[in-house]
């Protein structure tokens, strides 16, 4: 029975394969449109920002995701995202973004985006004292993203969320050897390391 079901979907590694393919693709089209951008734009009196989201969202539909893009390329992208998310926020979170990058190379875009989505989304930022903070770096062999922010206590877990999982899935297919990802959490601090070599 095992041999005729093969025949029909595949062997399982063929399937995890597939799966893993279509998941990296569904973690780059969540960040290409982000709903929670988008409500919050949506919620705004007279449109406020909508001009400067319409200008973003037409940068995003250019991207494909077999593209590469300069590394200082992304951070821009990335700094345009927070820009328009903190204009549009209900309340005002607190940030900390920390570039320093000593080798410029080529990521996929949109590769550094899910976790800061996640902590902006999931995550508690509205103490001064406990910012969200983002941490780019770069060496002559890789890339370093650290976000950590305050624990918020109404999410069971930032890490165990869909978004997450299909990220995870996306560095699996486009760097299988190539990457390492960590979380570690306690009663106030949840952060995320991410290491991808050149």
């Amino acid at each position: 029975m095992g041999a005729f079901l093969d025949k029909i979907f595949g062997s399982k590694i063929e399937v995890d394969l597939v799966k893993i393919e279509l998941e990296a693709e569904l973690s780059f089209q969540e960040c290409r449109m982000d709903r929670n951008l988008a409500q919050q734009i949506s919620e705004q009196s007279e449109g406020q920002h909508s001009e400067g989201y319409d200008t973003f969202i037409r940068k995003l539909v250019l991207l494909e995701k077999e593209m590469y893009l300069p590394v200082k390329e992304e951070i821009r992208l990335l700094e345009e995202y927070i820009a328009l998310y903190l204009k549009s926020a209900n309340e005002y979170p607190f940030l900390r973004f920390d570039v320093k990058l000593a080798y410029e190379k080529t990521v996929p875009p949109l590769i550094l985006f899910p976790l800061v989505l996640n902590a902006l989304h999931l995550g508690y930022n509205r103490m001064e004292k406990y910012p969200l903070k983002i941490k780019i770096r770069s060496s002559e062999k890789s890339l370093f993203l650290e976000v950590s922010n305050r624990v918020n206590h109404h999410v069971s877990s930032q890490q165990d969320v869909a978004a997450i999982s299909r990220y995870k899935n996306r560095l699996l297919f486009l760097f299988p050897d190539k990457h390492s990802l960590f979380f570690n959490s306690n009663s106030n601090l949840f952060k995320t390391n991410l290491q991808i070599d050149w």
